[in-house]
């Protein structure tokens, strides 16, 4: 007896044991079992015959009878029977083009019953949606949730509402975004919505899933399919759908399945372009495979995730939002100046673009594993996906040069410090000019820039930030200046990242003269009736009793140019006062919505609910209340909020 086989009853069933079920689960090992045992029968029997017989005797058997369908449009030619389409069509009987012909089991077209007909990727995948179970029910519950009907009046974005306890995150679809896209909505859901629930036309859907953690998607974008992770206590929407896995551990993996190339192709066969209906996402086939690739899918994908939300933290405009990519610490540690900042944040972009990619590839070969997609397939696969948008962490910024990513960052970099010292201050109310003792915004600035790079020398740190602001970069304005640039850049650029939502208000006496009578920023959720108030009785009065001051200087000194602008300026400013009086009041003449409107319009609201005077509430939304101040002509730029937005 060989001292090495076993001989004990226990070591022998050991040998015995294992799972064939499990085992022929694998499409791809039960599809060359079969064509390897029809080429071994065969071969006992004295018949030959090729691999590509027996893949063809293997459909015969698996897939029962077949349709095919022919692309002929491009062959046509003259009419009648030497029309290339016939000539086409009498070949492709014969001899199978798969550039012409599609061949389609018959039973594959259950996979897309009440869907569009697309046979030509079916013919692909038709396999897949056979051998695989359907994402819902077998792996997850799929659905749409809540429709406010009056976007306008239930959503905001996160910063501009003071009083979080009456909102709730809410997950609304949005742009393309694989992986990771941040939370950035809310919607108004006091009491328990108890609003929404009054309103009839709004309609609340699948409820018993708010505030669940799972995975949410776009409904429309024509950029293609994309799967995110939907946060712990978001509501989701009716053009944001979720995703809720069985088991919560399966979250990654499910969210590596659904962002794959595959995955995409899989759902283009159910639907038609830019639509990703919930009803075709459950139909989505999902690989029940080896645990040992589960896992690299799901760590693949969390990968991804986690490097787009670290990303994140340098977005002003996200929940997740810390300090400006040129302050992260990677950016900073080993930096001396700005521009070695701004070259370090290029890199730490360029390295995160590459490492994204990396695992997008790894993560797409693993699926196809999963899947059994044999190379052969594969190839068919990837050219029937075709090009579809990379992984990058900075897609707002997709096609943007070296040169307009390195303004960006000096624009974030202005607009965050001139948003922290607005915020710091008492009553969120800073004057470009020294107006009651309070120090002008630009010295405010410089402190703030020479903060954040210590060891520069301030001088030449300005420099820096000029020369960058100087350059001619496409899609940017150019500035001479730090004042320039704050006069007349800071609130188009600011205005623009918070998508017209502006969270500081630059007001202004002029909105054409380089350097207005008087410029002051407003925090929106501190400019109220009070901080009106303080605006003319303190800060214009000081203002005025300078400027007459400067008249007055000008005339002794003989100056008569400097004192002719002196009272140019006295009268601008007082004019400007009128309007802010107008304001205060809720002063209106001339059409609704006009020039000479001062009032707060809110279109929801009745009559006798609208507010009275200079009597803002936050929870209008930002849109709203700055209205007035824009068609007044109060703000520096000329600007319009509060218009009709179109649908995602």
């Amino acid at each position: 007896m060989n001292p090495e086989s076993p001989n004990k009853p226990t070591e022998r069933k050991k040998l015995r044991r294992f799972d064939m079920k499990k085992l022929l689960a694998n499409p791809e090992l039960r599809k060359n079992l079969i064509i390897n045992g029809t080429i071994a029968t065969q071969a006992r029997e004295g018949i030959d015959i090729t691999r590509e017989q027996a893949e063809n005797s293997y459909y015969v058997v698996t897939e029962g009878e077949r349709a095919a369908f022919l692309g002929l449009v491009p062959f046509r030619t003259e009419i009648g029977e030497n029309d290339g389409r016939h000539v086409e069509f009498v070949r492709n009987l014969t001899e199978y083009r798969p550039e012409v012909r599609a061949d389609v089991a018959l039973r594959d077209f259950s996979s897309i019953d009440s869907s569009p007909l697309a046979f030509d990727r079916l013919a692909l995948v038709g396999s897949l949606f056979r051998e695989h179970p359907k994402l819902d029910p077998d792996f997850a519950s799929a659905a749409q949730g809540l429709a406010t009907a009056d976007d306008s009046r239930y959503l905001r974005c996160w910063w501009e509402v003071s009083d979080k306890a009456r909102w709730t995150p809410f997950a609304k679809g949005g742009e393309f975004s694989r992986f990771y896209s941040d939370v950035y909505l809310v919607v108004f859901w006091l009491n328990n919505g108890e609003s929404i629930r009054k309103f009839e036309k709004a309609y609340i859907r699948n409820e018993s899933y708010y505030r669940i953690s799972g995975l949410t998607w776009p409904r429309r974008t024509q950029r293609g399919f994309s799967v995110r992770i939907l946060p712990e206590g978001c509501i989701f929407g009716d053009k944001g759908p979720a995703i809720f896995p069985h088991i919560a551990d399966e979250s990654f993996f499910l969210l590596g399945i659904l962002n794959s190339r595959i995955a995409e192709l899989l759902l283009r066969a159910l639907i038609s372009f830019g639509s990703w209906e919930v009803g075709a996402v459950k139909k989505i086939p999902v690989p029940k495979g080896a645990s040992l690739l589960q896992n690299e899918v799901s760590h693949f994908a969390k990968l991804s995730h986690d490097t787009k939300a670290s990303w994140d933290n340098g977005n002003e405009i996200s929940t997740r939002f810390d300090r400006p990519w040129v302050l992260q610490p990677a950016s900073t540690d080993n930096a001396t100046s700005l521009s070695d900042a701004l070259d370090t944040v290029l890199e730490v972009e360029a390295d995160f673009d590459a490492e994204l990619q990396s695992t997008y590839t790894q993560l797409n070969d693993a699926v196809y594993r999963l899947y059994g997609v044999n190379d052969k397939l594969r190839d068919k696969l990837e050219a029937a996906i075709g090009k579809r948008p990379p992984e990058i962490v900075w897609p707002q910024m997709e096609y943007k040069d070296r040169a307009q990513k390195r303004r960006e960052h000096v624009d974030r970099l202005l607009c965050y410090l001139v948003k922290r010292i607005v915020e710091a201050d008492a009553d969120g109310l800073v004057c470009f000019e020294s107006v009651a003792h309070e120090a002008p915004l630009l010295e405010r600035l410089r402190k703030e820039l020479h903060s954040c790079f210590p060891q520069q020398d301030p001088s030449t740190l300005e420099t820096e930030v000029v020369n960058e602001l100087k350059k001619k970069t496409k899609g940017y304005r150019r500035a001479e200046t730090l004042t320039e640039w704050l006069q007349d850049a800071f609130f188009d650029t600011h205005s623009s990242l918070y998508q017209q939502r502006p969270l500081i208000w630059h007001l202004a006496s002029n909105q054409v003269r380089r350097v207005p009578a008087i410029g002051v920023l407003f925090h929106a959720h501190k400019f109220n009736a009070d901080a009106l108030a303080k605006l003319r009785g303190t800060h214009l009065r000081d203002r005025l009793a300078t400027l007459r001051r400067e008249a007055g200087q000008a005339s002794q000194d003989g100056r008569e140019d400097d004192r002719l602008e002196a009272l140019v300026a006295i009268e601008e400013l007082e004019a400007y006062d009128a309007k802010l009086k107008h304001l205060q009041d809720g002063h209106h003449t001339g059409p609704d919505n006009g020039d000479r409107d001062y009032r707060i319009l809110t279109p929801w609201k009745s009559a006798a609910e609208q507010p009275k005077g200079w009597n803002p509430d936050l929870d209008d939304g930002i849109k709203v209340n700055i209205a007035p101040l824009a068609r007044t002509g109060l703000l520096r730029r000329k600007m319009r909020f509060a218009e009709a937005e179109k649908e995602d």
